[in-house]
């Protein structure tokens, strides 16, 4: 039975769930997870508290803990990357406390941070390599200890395992926890995990129409443009392919006649597989590819047209590429010549959102999702 518990806590009223959602997805930037999840619940007797479950889809047993212990011990750890994504976000994030528990029995380990804006501190209790050892560390160092059992004379494996619980209480991070909570924190995990109230996906940007309007009006904002300008409907099926629902609400949004930028493109592009020169397809242009032979392979993978990475993005060879949405409406291919189908590497909603980043001055916290940005892409590309 696998024993490993990863779990963040927080007030609902400092960190907003899509934080939960956007600091997981950036701190799992680098990582080849194939399902990672966030299942949600109140946390029975601390009023204001929930806890969010990391589980990863990798495995289970030790290859389980070796994965969350190294990712809550990274310098962009889930807590930091949440805690920067509320913020972003608008939410009071800036006075939160944000805690965060690895624990697991079959392998000694009870590891506890407690994150603020003045700083962290974390206690743990894990399995050395001579032994059990107890750690606290702060800002201003790390001392880590070896824990002494005092075992009688014969015992057995009952009383050794008593033995290690007393020795070892006082240093775990549950413990820590318990005490920064007031309350008995596994078995309020416990209550918790299994009461669960939804499960939340693990995503840098969500993939929704609504999400990507939200998207393009940043794009629009960075850009000094106006939503809508110049929008016209595009085609609602091409080659049989219907529109997703996604590039309708682009389209509707987008500023498609800046005065400013006649020829509307983005320029010095590097994010999975779009590099170079890119721009957004006309509604004219899309229906231009109507029943086109060298579009069929790209019709029956079910793709819809919506952008052009122009020759010179390619070294000038070639013909380009098209951009197409897969009929989730999330995902982006590039069909290129001769009708072969890669993987583009970013989402929709991480494309617009890199593009908006990329002509922006950015904070500390965006550099980190640009840079989770453009590691996503470039897993998604090397796994095809």
């Amino acid at each position: 039975m696998d024993t490993t518990l990863a779990a963040l806590l927080f007030r609902a009223s400092e960190v907003p769930e899509r934080a939960l959602s956007r600091g997981f997805a950036v701190a799992l930037a680098g990582w080849d997870v194939p399902a990672p999840r966030l299942g949600i619940a109140a946390l029975p007797g601390a009023p204001g508290w929930s806890a969010a479950f990391y589980t990863s889809g990798t495995g289970k047993g030790e290859d389980e803990l070796e994965h969350v212990v190294e990712l809550f011990e990274d310098e962009l750890s889930p807590a930091v990357a949440v805690l920067d994504a509320a913020v972003e976000m608008g939410a009071p994030a800036q006075d939160a406390t944000v805690l965060t528990l690895v624990r697991s029995e079959d392998v000694l380990h009870d590891e506890a941070w407690r994150f603020t804006a003045q700083g962290f501190e974390r206690r743990f209790v894990r399995e050395g390599d001579t032994g059990i050892e107890a750690g606290v560390e702060t800002p201003s160092g790390c001392e880590v200890t070896e824990v002494a059992i005092a075992l009688p004379e014969g015992a057995g494996e009952v009383e050794e395992r008593a033995a290690v619980e007393r020795a070892t209480r006082p240093h775990r991070g549950s413990t820590f926890l318990s005490a920064a909570l007031g309350i008995p924190l596994l078995p309020a995990l416990m209550g918790a995990l299994f009461a669960l109230e939804r499960t939340l996906d693990v995503r840098l940007v969500e993939p929704d129409p609504a999400s990507i309007v939200a998207e393009v009006g940043r794009l629009c904002r960075v850009l000094a443009r106006v939503e809508g300008r110049g929008a016209v409907p595009a085609p609602p099926s091409i080659s049989g392919v219907t529109q997703p629902a996604q590039h309708a609400a682009f389209v509707g949004a987008y500023d498609w006649a800046d005065p400013a930028d006649p020829r509307d493109v983005f320029r010095e592009l590097s994010i999975g597989a779009i590099e170079g020169t890119l721009r957004f397809l006309r509604a004219d242009e899309i229906a231009a590819l109507e029943g086109v032979p060298a579009w069929a392979a790209a019709a029956r993978a079910g793709l819809y047209p919506m952008a052009r990475l122009l020759a010179s993005a390619l070294g000038g060879k070639g013909e380009g590429a098209t951009l197409a949405l897969a009929p989730d409406g999330e995902r982006l291919a590039l069909v290129r010549g001769g009708g072969r189908i890669d993987a583009a590497g970013p989402t929709f909603g991480e494309l617009l959102r890199y593009l908006s980043l990329g002509w922006s001055r950015r904070s500390d916290a965006e550099e980190d999702l640009i840079g989770a940005l453009m590691l996503r892409a470039r897993l998604r590309c090397e796994k095809g």
